[in-house]
C-alpha cells in the first residue's frame, strides 16, 4: 500500500475511533447511546446501555490497535 492509501485508510480508523468516544462520552453524560438510527434512551434498561458503553470500548481499542499496526507496518 502506498504512502497516500496509508494516510487516507489512518485518517477514515481515526475518525471512526474519534466518534467511538465521542459516543461514550454522551453516553456516560446524558445516559444515552447513539443507535443506529437515533439517539436511543436506556435509563429503564441498564443493562443494554452497558453492552452498548461496553461495545463501543472495544470498537475504540480495535480501531486504535488498528492503527497502531498501520503505523509500524508503515515505517518499515
Amino acid at each position: 500500500m502506498d504512502r497516500n492509501k496509508t494516510d487516507a485508510v489512518f485518517v477514515l480508523v481515526a475518525a471512526l475511533a474519534a466518534f467511538a468516544i465521542y459516543n461514550l462520552a454522551c453516553g456516560l453524560k446524558t445516559g444515552e447511546i447513539r443507535g443506529r438510527l437515533n439517539w436511543i434512551s436506556c435509563a429503564d434498561d441498564p443493562t443494554r446501555f452497558w453492552s452498548n458503553v461496553i461495545g463501543n470500548l472495544v470498537a475504540v481499542i480495535a480501531l486504535l490497535g488498528f492503527l497502531w499496526l498501520l503505523h509500524r507496518r508503515g515505517g518499515k
